[in-house]
């Protein structure tokens, strides 16, 4: 196991505390709820003690009378003698004795005749007596138990609500650095998995954790209350018990961990090569990958063999600890029965006591196991919040103009190789240019810098006179628009997808911006025009759709600057057509940059700059350049060659 998993799920004593005071805080604006919800559970852990205690009763008072007193108010139960009144009492000074078939209530010198069906009633009505008072009390705990768990659940759906909109909206403000370095999936896994162990902590574990504890304290307590010596007897095979149980807690944690990074190793298997099929189609590899995952599912197989053999003896070992704990008390029990040191209905109890305490002890076990998975994510989840926010500029700077001037710019993504070497470009308002070069050549850092998803190291760069780093997100955002080549839509309309859900943004507005950019072909060709339901990611859309929708999602913002992302790659040529008469229409009278691949498509901008290696190599017109006969007409040449070959 690899140094990441066991920190993964290695978490200290001392950290749980502070992961707890972290929670509890999040829980706080339900502090009442909360409250209501734990009082409501200790109330049922109480009623529930109380059944197997009126059991005992039942049989020692009415079933099995020994002892009675006198009374001088009727009541239910009680026999009537004169005046007297007679009722089942445990320190009772009156005893029955029966002399031939005469029956005697006798103490104190004195005999007082009671016929059998006094005796007969009086155990019938005394049970009926108990029976409902115990129907009344799983009436109770029924309709308590049913408002406990509404307001744990209620804590917990708030509190997780909370919590993952907290989170969100924590990523949401994150600068593009921060995704570089977290892939989506481990996202996805804390706003929704992470935060439904939260969920699963308060509605689930920490109630059956106080919920239990109150149980096992509550039945040692009547137990050594009702009866010290039976209770003396049973005590080394509880403490047997809680010995198993922790031995339980470490074993099954430990091979928890095992399974876990091996479910992980075969989920990252699957998602690599399922979305990578077609390679292992094509290259004949079905069974060399089938060998692969065999040996990667056959590792979990045997993990997973382990845990079960955990469980396996742990669950037996707990029910033969308890069948042993109630056959010590039939023995000894029964003997002392017999002898009159215990009465039958308080070894009942004790047997039925000692039921009830293994569950939770059972219980507690794997809550204490769960809640350690859960203080991991409650660990990732606080990880994640911590991470510091980007500063947001204090200024109410505007930008007025096109312009952009660019000085000395330095920038790097890892802090070890520099992206950027002293880049510095002046583009005029209006002006139309376009930036050329070799992969990886700074291009497209270029564009995300003028946006502001990356903030530069060191230089200058002004948008209509104000420095990037100090213009507000959403003015910067406003200006610029950016048109890339791989457009993502969203699950919702056309239109939605244009206004990307900005109520500024009218449907006349849209509907105007199509008619502008010669676009009603387009949008009639769609089954129901802007109201054209978009599936995730676009799909139901052909790619030349999907750049136009993107087209029309800057031009109806009227930005200062338009940044494009060589739009017309991959159209077939009446979209490409299309695309560049929409092109024109929306960087007419508009500083742009364009951010070329294929060189054919920038001959007529106003200036041609070329990056190699981070820095400004050439710059110039398509023909100056041409006769510089650099890098850009090695370029050129080489993808017209291409072209032509491929004609």
């Amino acid at each position: 196991m690899g140094k990441a998993e066991r920190e993964e799920y290695n978490v200290s004593f001392f950290e749980n505390l502070k992961l707890f005071s972290w929670v509890f805080k999040r829980v706080k604006p339900y502090w009442k709820m909360l409250s209501a919800s734990v009082a409501l559970m200790m109330f049922v852990s109480f009623m529930n003690l109380i059944p197997p205690y009126l059991t005992k009763n039942a049989i020692n008072l009415y079933l099995y009378p020994t002892n009675y007193s006198i009374t001088h108010a009727p009541s239910q139960g009680s026999i009537k003698f004169g005046s007297t009144y007679f009722i089942p009492s445990l320190n009772g000074k009156y005893t029955l004795t029966h002399e031939g078939t005469k029956t005697f209530i006798e103490g104190k010198g004195h005999k007082y005749p009671v016929s059998t069906g006094d005796i007969k009633r009086m155990k019938i009505a005394g049970v009926i007596m108990i029976a409902i008072e115990i129907f009344i009390i799983y009436l109770i705990i029924f309709f308590a138990s049913y408002a406990q768990v509404w307001t744990s659940q209620m804590v917990a759906i708030k509190t997780v609500n909370d919590v993952r909109n907290v989170l969100f909206d924590h990523i949401l403000k994150q600068p593009m650095k921060f995704f570089d370095s977290n892939i989506s999936g481990r996202l996805v896994t804390r706003v929704t998995n992470d935060t439904q162990n939260l969920n699963d902590m308060f509605s689930k574990i920490l109630a059956s954790i106080f919920k239990d504890t109150f149980l096992i304290v509550g039945i040692l307590y009547i137990l050594f209350a009702m009866e010290r010596h039976l209770f003396l007897i049973i005590l080394p095979v509880f403490l047997a018990v809680v010995l198993i149980t922790y031995l339980f807690r470490f074993f099954s944690r430990k091979v928890y961990r095992v399974v876990r990074a091996k479910l992980a190793a075969v989920n990252a298997f699957l998602a690599e090569h399922i979305s990578g099929m077609i390679v292992t189609f094509l290259f004949n590899k079905e069974i060399e990958k089938s060998r692969e995952f065999y040996k990667v599912n056959d590792n979990y197989y045997r993990s997973t063999l382990k845990m079960i053999l955990v469980y396996a003896i742990f669950r037996p070992m707990i029910s033969f600890t308890r069948y042993f704990a109630i056959t010590l008390l039939i023995w000894f029990g029964a003997r002392a029965v017999v002898s009159g040191n215990v009465e039958i209905g308080t070894l009942f109890a004790f047997i039925t006591y000692i039921g009830m305490i293994f569950q939770p002890i059972n219980d507690m076990a794997q809550n204490f196991s769960n809640l350690q998975s859960t203080m991991v994510s409650v660990e990732r989840i606080r990880g994640l919040l911590n991470i510091p926010l980007p500063q947001k500029p204090k200024s109410n700077a505007r930008i007025l103009s096109g312009e952009i001037v660019i000085k000395n710019l330095w920038f790097s993504y890892n802090e070890e190789e520099w992206a950027l070497k002293g880049i510095s470009l002046n583009i005029k308002s209006g002006e139309k240019i376009a930036i050329v070069g070799h992969t990886g050549a700074g291009k497209s850092t270029i564009s995300s810098i003028l946006t502001g998803l990356y903030d530069y190291s060191n230089g200058s760069v002004k948008i209509g006179g104000v420095e990037v780093k100090e213009c507000p997100t959403e003015e910067l955002r406003t200006k610029i628009n950016i048109v890339l080549q791989e457009v993502m839509l969203f699950s919702g309309t056309v239109l939605e997808n244009i206004t990307l859900w900005d109520k500024n943004i009218t449907r006349d507005m849209v509907l105007k911006a199509i008619r502008d950019l010669d676009l009603e072909k387009l949008i009639n060709s769609l089954p129901s025009g802007v109201d054209t339901h978009v599936r995730e990611s676009g799909t139901n859309l052909s790619t030349g759709q999907r750049q136009l929708i993107s087209i029309v999602r800057a031009f109806v913002r009227k930005p200062e600057v338009v940044i494009m992302d060589e739009a017309t790659s991959s159209v077939d040529v009446e979209t490409e057509s299309m695309i560049q008469h929409a092109i024109q229409k929306l960087t007419m009278n508009r500083t742009t940059v364009i951010i070329a691949h294929r060189l054919s498509t920038i001959r007529n901008v106003n200036r041609i700059v070329v990056i190699s290696e981070g820095k400004i190599a050439e710059e110039g017109t398509h023909e100056e350049l041409m006769k510089k006969n650099g890098i850009y007409a090695k370029l050129y040449r080489l993808q017209s060659f291409e072209e032509y070959q491929v004609s």
